[in-house]
């Protein structure tokens, strides 16, 4: 990597969320029972052929974004669910890291600093990351740290704006299936990974698998890159088993000798970093050292047909040999199963039964071997199905750290909303013309915006949940993806719940901080305007409950939350007028009395359980 990232001052280290809830000691028998009402369900893969309106287009939006958000829902109007599929599966392109950092450190203060001219405000930097002379004599603390901090901030960002397509839960969950590291390689080489795990899901999985275990990321994360033929390493040989293909026992019955073979097949490989070669672009050469192969004939179990791979000389031998093991691997009926395992349990629900196994997994394991194992096929067919529908599965799986930091984010847009400024105990606010000039024309940058609105939410707000890109606590990834019995039950423990209260607290009251005493706060002529009638109290509650959680709050809670902004004795005029009066006089006194009773009704919605299930 090219050094630490630019860490915020308040950011802390992530936590381990299946520690954390170990930790709670939470009676597992309650929550486990309540999962039950899926047995009854016996839907199968054929399409859906029921309603398709507010409640069905939100379930789905659900399942195939990293955040709900109300402008999604906006392009599903007037769709059919084909079309609305067609739509979702439109994949953008991914772009790459600019320099976003160019208010904090001007390209005259870079040169400086680093001896080199940096990219312009807004460029790419992936292709001109410094090379090995240029880093030469620069302390290791100041090697790139402004280009490792607007990666990271670029891989968040690209949740946060994507259209409404299904492109980032795919790479979401193939970072999840085959986790890499972050701090093992320089910022090219993410890169490289960052987009091979992007278009992953849309290729043949096989290919895929072959690029992952040649990258530098995986050679260094899975030990290959140090395996030597006189002491094979087995970790990369069993996980590619084990958790990237055939799967664990009971399902698959690999054996060791068969991670034995692997390891010995897969010695003689090694990194080779290309750091200034134009015509390389930004990916990485991998080094085969052939004299550190096992030319030896590897012997593979009854699982795999007893197959017998021979050994190979030569300079292509060591590709020769991956190619014809992940065909040996890829022709059992075990890659379909497992894989369709995992999508149903990422995109519908973690919990399987054996009438899952049977009319869901093994016919959708089928379509994936017919697809040549595309998994965005694959999907396709399981998102259109009657199962998926099932309204069992309605609001039934915990959001994850992703999926509900994401969504308070795209819906309360803080990089287009306003900003804010404490001072000698005053709030200025650039939503007036007059308070505009108290802020330096950064503030009102969206780039800039979402550069710190992103670094605090890696190292601080989602990080802080049990999630972080790019940081997985094993090989294995998440345990929330595939712990059995308890899964995504996982993201919720005390510590977990107090830091989405304290995310949805920042987001509906104060706003994210920025520096100098400066906040982002959400807009709110766009929020009212999100509702029906804005000045009707009762209404107002009803739609923003339902815009944030997706249901209907029932009477209890509507009750709760009414009372904790009028109390037993105000009348509802007393909302309406004070909509009114900043609607027809948007000045300050106005803007902050709405603003802090907008933020009230907020909070009591963000006390809902419903806001942490989808």
């Amino acid at each position: 990597m090219d050094s630490n990232s630019t860490i915020p001052k308040n950011a802390q280290k992530g936590t381990n969320a299946y520690e954390a809830f170990l930790k709670d000691n939470i009676d597992l028998k309650p929550l486990l029972d309540s999962r039950n009402k899926t047995e009854e369900v016996r839907k199968t893969l054929n399409p859906y052929a029921g309603e398709f309106g507010y409640k069905q287009k939100r379930h789905l939006l659900n399942r195939v974004l990293v955040g709900y958000a109300d402008r999604h829902m906006k392009d599903l109007d007037g769709l059919s669910l084909d079309q609305a599929i067609d739509l979702i599966f439109k994949k953008p392109e991914l772009g790459e890291p600019v320099n976003n950092y160019y208010h904090d450190f001007p390209p005259e203060e870079y040169k400086k600093k680093y001896l080199v001219d940096d990219v312009k405000p807004g460029a790419p930097f992936i292709s001109k990351a410094l090379s090995r002379d240029e880093r030469q004599g620069i302390p290791a603390e100041f090697a790139g740290t402004e280009r490792q901090s607007a990666y990271d901030t670029w891989t968040y960002a690209n949740f946060y704006s994507q259209p409404t397509t299904v492109a980032g839960r795919l790479f979401l969950f193939l970072h999840t299936l085959t986790p890499y590291k972050e701090d093992n390689v320089r910022l090219k080489a993410l890169y490289y990974s960052h987009k091979l795990t992007y278009e992953g899901a849309w290729r043949n999985y096989k290919d895929y698998i072959y690029d992952v275990t040649l990258s530098d990321n995986m050679l260094y994360f899975l030990n290959l890159k140090f395996s030597k033929k006189e002491a094979p390493d087995e970790n990369f040989a069993r996980e590619v088993q084990e958790l990237f293909t055939v799967g664990k026992r009971p399902f698959s019955k690999f054996t060791e000798s068969d991670v034995k073979a692997a390891a010995r097949l897969l010695v003689g490989w090694d990194s080779l970093y290309i750091e200034n070669l134009a015509d390389e672009g930004y990916v990485t050469k991998n080094n085969y050292n052939e004299n550190n192969h096992d030319t030896g004939d590897k012997q593979f179990s009854a699982f795999y047909g007893n197959r017998l791979i021979k050994g190979r000389k030569g300079p292509d031998g060591g590709k020769l040999e991956l190619k014809e093991f992940l065909d040996m691997i890829f022709e059992t009926e075990e890659v379909g199963i497992y894989l369709s395992r995992r999508l149903v349990q990422f995109f519908v629900y973690p919990v399987l039964n054996d009438y899952v196994e049977q009319n869901i997994i093994k016919p959708l394991a089928v379509v994936l071997r017919k697809s040549n194992y595309s998994l965005a096929e694959a999907l396709k067919v399981l998102l259109k199905s009657e199962y998926f529908f099932a309204e069992e599965f309605y609001n039934s799986m915990i959001k994850s750290p992703m999926e509900f930091s994401m969504g308070l984010f795209k819906e309360f847009d803080l990089i287009k909303g306003h900003t804010t400024r404490y001072e000698n105990n005053v709030i200025y606010n650039s939503f007036f013309e007059e308070d505009k000039k108290r802020f330096d024309s950064k503030f009102l940058d969206p780039i800039y915006r979402s550069y710190n609105i992103f670094r605090e939410a890696k190292h601080g707000y989602i990080g802080r949940q049990g999630f972080s890109m790019g940081s997985p606590p094993s090989v294995s990834g998440w345990q929330a993806y595939y712990q059995e019995p308890v899964y995504d039950l996982i993201w919720v423990n005390s510590d977990s719940i107090k830091r989405r209260k304290e995310l949805a607290e920042t987001v509906s009251r104060n706003g994210i901080g920025f520096q100098d005493r400066i906040n982002l706060r959400f807009d709110l002529n766009v929020l009212l305007k999100k509702t029906k009638e804005p000045g009707d109290i009762n209404s107002f509650i009803r739609d923003l409950a339902k815009l944030i959680t997706g249901i209907d709050i029932n009477d209890k809670a509507f009750i709760r939350i009414k009372k904790s902004i009028l109390g037993d004795n105000f009348p509802d005029y007393y909302w309406t007028d004070a909509v009114r009066s900043f609607q027809n006089s948007p000045n300050p006194d106005n803007y902050n009395t709405l603003y802090g009773r907008v933020g009230q009704i907020l909070s009591q919605i963000f006390d809902l359980n419903e806001i942490h299930v989808f």
